[in-house]
């Protein structure tokens, strides 16, 4: 293990023997890291914060702090779970749970850059990319695969799924569903995130299905309940098979949500920008 004469390591942290440890770094009690970790200058690890394998803190990143809650008690017996293989960019910081027992996690191979920021009792999945200067509040759930793209803001208890795209400064205040795209402003849903399914190697005929879906749910008029039905029953008399991202498209809007599901904008609505080109599969 390298650490360096001027890092600060609590007596009770328990920390592989391979990790590197860079100048001025602070590690607080009862901090489990794995191996392979790397933590560079400055870099700041709270108490009760626990991470797995290969993760890499950047300059001045901190993890596991206390969350910016008004009257939160510092006594307060939660923390911080990292998985493996995330990379946290400069001055990242990451909060830990508001209540006893209760923490933030951070899943796998994720990459946090520079200044952003994931709130208390958040909950990331694995291939997550948050770009620079996002703010994510606290109670949010972010799917695989998802991308925040730079200086998006994401409202507490909002649920982000799987293979998002968040556009640039999209103020989201509601549920985003599984394999979107939002535009700026306000936050609005603008399409399919094509390119998105295609690298992750989901199928034409799936992401025709989530297209047709999304013109369907979103811009055909109808209260959402009532188009989730109305497709549902279109699959049930078809003799092909519903395809899993679809029915998962369909599932989570199913679920009540806390913050509703966010609304979708369209060309022919007047507004200052539309809904991508859904009939073109191309990058």
């Amino acid at each position: 293990m390298a650490i360096h004469p001027t890092a600060v390591i609590h007596p009770s942290a328990v920390v592989a023997d391979d990790v590197e440890i860079g100048p001025g770094v602070f590690i607080g009690a009862n901090v489990e890291i794995g191996p392979e970790c790397e933590l560079m200058s400055g870099a700041v690890v709270c108490a009760n914060t626990r991470m797995g394998r290969g993760n890499r803190v950047h300059y001045h990143a901190v993890l596991g702090n206390d969350p910016q809650f008004l009257g939160f008690d510092p006594a307060t017996k939660s923390g911080l779970v990292i998985g493996d293989n995330n990379t946290f960019r400069e001055l990242c910081t990451v909060h830990r749970g508001l209540k006893d027992g209760l923490n933030t996690v951070i899943g796998n191979n994720n990459f946090l850059m520079a200044t952003a920021h994931i709130g208390h009792d958040c909950v990331l999945g694995n291939h997550i990319v948050v770009a620079n200067a996002t703010q994510v509040s606290g109670h949010v759930e972010i799917g695989d695969r998802a991308f925040l793209s730079g200086l998006c803001a994401v409202h507490q208890f909002c649920r982000i799924g799987r293979g998002v795209m968040l556009g640039g400064m999209s103020g989201i205040g509601k549920d985003v569903p599984p394999f979107l795209t939002t535009r700026g402003d306000f936050g609005f849903l603008v399409g399919v995130n094509v390119v998105g399914l295609r690298r992750a190697g989901v199928s034409a005929a799936a992401r025709t299905a989530l297209r047709q879906a999304f013109r369907e749910l979103f811009l055909g008029g109808l209260a959402l309940p009532k188009a989730v039905a109305r497709m549902r029953a279109q699959w049930s008399g078809s003799a092909e098979p519903m395809p899993a991202e679809l029915a998962e498209l369909l599932a989570f809007c199913e679920v009540r949500s806390k913050r509703g599901i966010l609304s979708a904008i369209s060309r022919s609505s007047g507004r200052r920008s539309g809904v991508e080109d859904d009939d073109a599969d191309i990058e």
